[in-house]
């Protein structure tokens, strides 16, 4: 081998060196970057959106079944919490007029109970049988006035306490929603019984006034006292 050749395969040996030296440093420099992005995407916070708007969204649990809804529909926002069978147990909604309530359910799908608001601010609750007939029913009027009510089984109102003037008072109603019978307790202590005709009448009083005295009032179809005693 001559001297020239000799030379030849120095220069390529430089030259291959000096090239993968380039190559060193540009994987050193590819690695690093790597490494940095991958530790700056676990250091930072997610991405978050700040709003998102959809008019109807469902939850589901891990087998795929919906659990919740939230939906708009008709001016009303409804949200509905189901159990693990799809079945609805809980609804909750806020109308167009304002109005909103709470609507419980039992496995079988029927109403038990709920909790409502009216459109005039007035709020009641009602209890339900296994049939979803309400038999139980606490509300509020728009004047403040508070009152509970017996149902019976047609629907009907056949019980009613309520505190008029902060008092309590209690009455059974007939089937024609009218009052025939009441027990109420005066502002001053007296205490009556009033019994009422099929029209509402009253038509006999028992009383017991504050200082003790019984008192018996009969009244007749014109609505006069008839008969008063002792």
């Amino acid at each position: 081998m001559n001297e020239q050749t000799m030379q030849t395969l120095v220069r390529r040996l430089h030259r291959v060196e000096r090239d993968n030296r380039r190559w060193r440093w540009a994987t050193a420099l590819v690695l690093g970057g790597i490494v940095t992005a991958v530790l700056t995407g676990q250091s930072a916070p997610p991405t978050v959106a700040p709003v998102v708007e959809a008019e109807k969204f469902v939850l589901r649990d891990a087998r795929g079944n919906a659990r919740a809804w939230l939906e708009t529909a008709n001016g009303s926002v409804n949200l509905a919490l189901a159990d693990r069978d799809e079945k609805s147990r809980a609804f909750v909604y806020v109308r167009a007029d304002g109005s909103a309530g709470l609507a419980l359910y039992d496995k079988s799908s029927t109403r038990r109970g709920g909790l409502y608001v009216s459109a005039d601010g007035s709020p009641s609750l009602d209890l339900a049988d296994k049939e979803g007939k309400a038999y139980v029913q606490l509300k509020l009027g728009p004047d403040g006035l508070p009152s509970v009510s017996l149902i019976d089984r047609d629907g009907r109102r056949v019980g009613l306490f309520v505190l008029p003037d902060g008092k309590p008072a209690v009455g059974l109603v007939d089937a024609t929603a009218k009052l025939r019978a009441a027990l109420d307790l005066g502002r001053d202590g007296e205490v009556r019984v009033i019994l009422s005709d099929k029209g509402a009448t009253e038509r006999a009083e028992l009383a017991v006034l504050p200082d003790g005295t019984p008192r018996l009032s009969l009244i007749g179809h014109a609505g006069r006292l008839t008969w008063h005693g002792p």
